[in-house]
């Protein structure tokens, strides 16, 4: 199945005739900062965000005085110049970007789809395709570091799906920061994504029964009411995939990609808007569901 992986990383360089490939210009992160001293503490400084003459609009923080100030912009846009010049043109064509902000403009995710990188994932009962996905995030507030990390997306269901904490390249925001090496290390940890296709196709395959859906499900570490949600959820994905560990798996990352209130997956509003991170913590909190005792003896 996996004897003719196309070359993710190449060498080679396109042309670089779409000056807006990943459809910053205009989204939630397209608005320019500027630091300021705070005038009665020689340590710290406040980061603002202005309009195009440069006037404040609003406050996003207070940091040290040597936090280095990196714009959404910036952060997003060296990475977009490291997938330009290092995937083969192909796997470019009709990429999709979606960001989001929160804590009011302070926190940034990029969310980056290739269509065109894409493996089946297949069973007697259905077939889908997991592509690439590439997942990005910082502050300039100084509540999260520089991370970054490459996943899947079933195309099936628009379900994104990270592994773990482990395939996170993180790095802390100090003076001593370097993009270079932040940009290297991206690079490297594309391949994992192999590997995790390989194993969603295991799981595909490996018939379970609704008693097991249930025993991995109430040894998770949540409430009981998301607990009945997420055996709902189950269900219905038991009958598009099978009853089998893929099926399981699918409502889980189901309830860390919906939010609407008829999913029972809802997130409270509050005034300071946090459902991006809400839901980017559900990827990770999946991630540690799927190392569960329970769940790792239907997968052995």
């Amino acid at each position: 199945m996996f004897e003719d992986r196309p070359t993710i990383m190449a060498d080679i360089t396109i042309e670089k005739n779409n000056n807006d490939l990943f459809k910053m210009k205009g989204s939630a992160v397209d608005f320019p900062m500027k630091e300021e001293k705070l005038e009665h503490f020689w340590d710290k400084k406040g980061i603002y965000r202005v309009d195009e003459e440069g006037e404040i609009v609003q406050g996003l923080g207070i940091v040290g005085r040597e936090y280095p100030l990196s714009t959404h912009k910036d952060f997003f846009s060296q990475q977009h110049d490291m997938i330009i010049n290092k995937f083969p043109a192909e796997h470019l064509e009709d990429v999709k970007t979606n960001y989001r902000v929160s804590r009011d403009g302070a926190w940034a995710l990029q969310d980056i789809i290739f269509p065109n990188v894409k493996f089946p994932i297949e069973n007697r009962k259905q077939k889908t395709e997991i592509g690439l996905r590439n997942v990005s995030w910082h502050s300039v507030d100084g509540s999260a570091s520089n991370n970054a990390l490459f996943g899947a997306i079933d195309f099936f269901c628009t379900n994104g799906m990270i592994t773990g904490e482990y395939d996170v390249v993180r790095k802390k925001n100090t003076k001593h920061f370097d993009m270079r090496n932040f940009i290297n290390e991206i690079e490297k940890s594309v391949e994992e994504f192999y590997l995790t296709v390989e194993k969603y196709q295991t799981w595909a395959t490996r018939d379970i029964t609704f008693q097991d859906a249930k025993t991995v499900v109430e040894n998770l570490p949540v409430a009981n009411r998301k607990k009945e949600n997420l055996l709902k959820a189950y269900e219905q994905e038991a009958v598009e995939r099978g009853d089998n560990l893929w099926a399981l798996y699918s409502a889980f990352t189901y309830y860390s990609s919906h939010t609407d209130k008829e999913s029972g997956f809802n997130i409270r509003s509050t005034v300071h808007d946090h459902e991006a991170q809400t839901m980017l913590k559900r990827e990770f909190e999946v991630a540690g569901w799927v190392e569960n005792e329970e769940f790792v003896k239907l997968a052995a």
